[in-house]
């Protein structure tokens, strides 16, 4: 096949597009993934936070995320395994302060237990909660015991989605936005990008908040997305253990509501302040955060102490309808262009909505699939010198010493876990950050930061001033400071 001309193009390279990428490459077509940052993981995906839920009935009028969040929970831990994704079960507790509240964690028994999720339990016994959670509010007075919900890290998810993908023969197309789709006379998607043109016989829109525009680009103007934005804190790893499980409360409308969690890396998590917001919004507010999440995450934990806190974030979640379920079908516009927009629990419920868009909904389209025997489902994550023992560590160090040289001391990152990477598809200070966490401790990169650049720099032999945070124009390094010396006409000394 000529270059750029594909069975199957993904637009998006989310947790949903990367699930629908993982999938394709079981099977023997030429499928690529275009997405218009500069790397994978960076739109709604990058502001999750992590769990994989046990399989909430969101409502009767949610058939797709009921489903995609139960059989997505089941799937989850093998698919981890596979690609060597950190994966815990701390299982959650659904809290009650009051006998009202009570009675609503009650009903939520009812439901779960209708729409299969096994082995729940109602404790009310205040001696079993505090040896479940001894730092828990004395004003708890129940809570439901989920023990299948898990917690992994979102954007790990996807780089392994996506490496495994390719090397299974997916092509990714980074920095690439679609600007326009049209239909050749063979009845073929051309797709014009900043990057040339792109022709496809489907297409897969991923493209999370934005997939009604690129859904107007073909004619469908059947849905229009809104969106949510959650804000959150991350807590510093000297609070590990504090927090066991997932907790959760209820809002004001019964509803799951703010959030305390343990993370896989350590750190705790707390949530959630919602709004609906403008696309893309992802802004952190003092009513959302000092207002919102604070207080309500210490009538969880009163001894919690905000001082701990290293980090506020805000996610975005596309709303395709206001009951929360997901926009997945065949386009009335085109059948061959199909939908896949997730929302809140998409991370839970991306790899079995990603099973039902390409097996199901993608042969409906025409299309055949023919399996792929040569698929391999392993791919192996990028070596972490804090992890290993002290044997492992002098072995890595002996073939590389970059390994033995520590970039980030917050989170032990080495010299050679960068590197690799870089070579892995890292150009920006975040794509180093979200596969190594270098930055991710208690300074936020405040020491590792410019080491980071300058191994930027070198490895991809560009001058620190094109180096970016995220790509676009959030360059980090404006001028050399040599260089503004001798503009001014100073010395170097």
């Amino acid at each position: 096949m000529e270059k750029n001309i594909f069975d199957v193009i993904i637009i998006g390279a989310g947790v949903a597009g990367a699930s629908a990428a993982r999938e394709l490459s079981k099977f023997k077509l030429k499928v690529a993934v275009l997405e218009k940052n500069i790397d994978v993981a960076f739109g709604a995906t990058k502001g999750s936070h992590a769990i994989v839920h046990c399989g909430f009935p969101t409502s009767d009028f949610t058939p797709l995320k009921n489903r995609g969040e139960l059989k997505g929970n089941l799937m989850m831990e093998q698919l981890c395994k596979e690609l060597d994704v950190e994966f815990i079960r701390p299982g959650k507790l659904l809290i009650a302060f009051n006998d009202k509240e009570l009675d609503l964690v009650k009903n939520w028994q009812l439901k779960l237990r209708r729409n299969g999720v096994i082995n729940t339990q109602l404790i009310t016994d205040r001696k079993t909660l505090n040896e479940m959670e001894p730092n828990l509010s004395d004003e708890v007075v129940g809570a439901l015991h989920t023990p299948n919900t898990a917690i992994t890290s979102p954007w790990a998810l996807v780089f392994g989605l996506i490496e495994n993908a390719i090397d299974n023969g997916v092509e990714l197309f980074v920095d690439t936005k679609v600007t326009g789709i049209s239909t050749n006379d063979k009845g073929k998607f051309s797709l014009e990008t900043n990057k040339g043109t792109f022709e496809s016989s489907y297409i897969i829109n991923a493209a999370g908040i934005n997939a009604d525009d690129l859904a107007n680009l073909i004619g469908d103007n059947n849905f229009e997305l809104t969106n949510s934005r959650h804000q959150r804190l991350i807590i510093d790893k000297r609070c590990q253990g504090m927090v066991k499980h997932v907790i959760r409360g209820l809002n004001e409308k019964g509803a799951l509501g703010d959030f305390v969690t343990p993370t896989v890396h350590g750190n705790l998590m707390a949530g959630e302040y919602v709004e609906i917001v403008s696309k893309g919004n992802t802004e952190t507010t003092r009513e959302g955060l000092a207002e919102g999440v604070v207080p309500k995450y210490l009538k969880i934990f009163p001894s919690l102490s905000p001082a701990n806190v290293i980090k506020p974030f805000a996610g975005a979640v596309p709303l395709a309808d206001l009951s929360g379920e997901f926009h997945i079908g065949l386009s009335p516009a085109n059948s061959k262009f199909i939908n896949m927009v997730l929302g809140a629990s998409g991370l839970t419920a991306a790899p079995a909505m990603a099973e039902f868009v390409v097996q199901e909904l993608l042969p409906l389209a025409g299309a055949k699939l023919e399996n792929k025997e040569e698929f391999n489902p392993i791919r192996k994550e990028i070596p972490r010198i804090d992890e290993m023992d002290n044997e492992e560590r002098a072995k890595y160090i002996s073939q590389d010493p970059r390994y033995g040289h520590i970039v980030c001391r917050c989170e032990t990152v080495s010299e050679g876990e960068i590197v690799e990477a870089i070579r892995r598809g890292a150009t920006t200070r975040d794509g180093i950050k979200l596969r190594t966490r270098a930055g991710m401790g208690r300074c936020q990169g405040g020491f590792c930061g410019p080491r980071v650049l300058k191994i930027l720099e070198r490895e991809l032999n560009k001058p620190l001033t094109e180096i970016t945070r995220r790509g676009g124009n959030s360059v980090e390094t404006m001028f050399a400071t040599k260089e503004l010396r001798q503009d001014r006409g100073e010395g170097n000394d």
